[in-house]
């Protein structure tokens, strides 16, 4: 794994505009929806889209969407994916990848894209998960600083797409309290420490696992 970094100024220039008041964990919010695709009975990948919040989404559209048509050029969304994107590889996509005890997080992603609809901005990408062993995986979307929450859609957080000829998968969602994540809530808007073990004024998180059985 990559050593840390300080996010990206993009980031902290969009949370500056929540005013000095939210100066505590987390500082901006998002939800997370996956579409977890087969090829025959092999798991290929996961789309995951991330919708944000309205204060990050006016901050990156009225950054990079240079002509203000209401949608993002193939020269723009490269400038978001270069700008506001690309650095979240140092704190691995905010997305952890489990087989067993077996963790692990994706090298890369592809097929990044931006959008917008009503001025709340929307990712796109793709993980590759074609490496992984057959049966069962957890996936789960979370920021382990804590600098934003991350949350799954209360309906259509995960999606599967498979032909049932060849595999029938399912899901669950559900807390795994084995990996405790620990933040500061007062934590300054620069602050992006993390925590391996509570101490006296932190508070918990359990990280949503998405679980996938795709055996046949």
């Amino acid at each position: 794994m990559n050593p840390l970094r300080p996010l990206s100024l993009i980031f902290a220039l969009a949370l500056l505009s929540l005013g000095a008041a939210l100066y505590a964990h987390p500082h901006m919010y998002l939800s997370s929806s996956q579409e977890f695709v087969w090829k025959g009975a092999t798991l290929d990948g996961c789309w995951i889209e991330w919708t944000f919040d309205r204060f990050f989404s006016a901050d990156i559209i009225q950054g990079f969407d240079s002509d203000g048509n209401g949608t993002f050029s193939a020269a723009e969304n490269k400038a978001v994916y270069d700008g506001a994107f690309i650095n979240l590889k140092n704190y691995y996509f905010f997305t952890f990848i489990r087989q067993g005890k077996n963790r692990s997080n994706p090298a890369g992603v592809s097929r990044f894209a931006a959008r917008q609809n009503d001025g709340i901005l929307s990712y796109r990408f793709y993980v590759d998960l074609s490496e992984t062993a057959p049966g069962e995986i957890a996936l789960a979307v979370y920021d382990y600083t804590f600098f934003c929450d991350i949350a799954y859609p209360e309906t259509g957080a995960v999606k599967l797409s498979y032909d049932p000829a060849q595999v029938s998968p399912r899901f669950e969602i559900t807390e795994n309290r084995d990996y405790p994540v620990y933040y500061n809530p007062l934590g300054a808007i620069d602050d992006t420490t993390v925590y391996y073990q509570w101490k006296k004024g932190l508070q918990t998180f359990y990280p949503r696992e998405i679980r996938i059985n795709y055996g046949q």
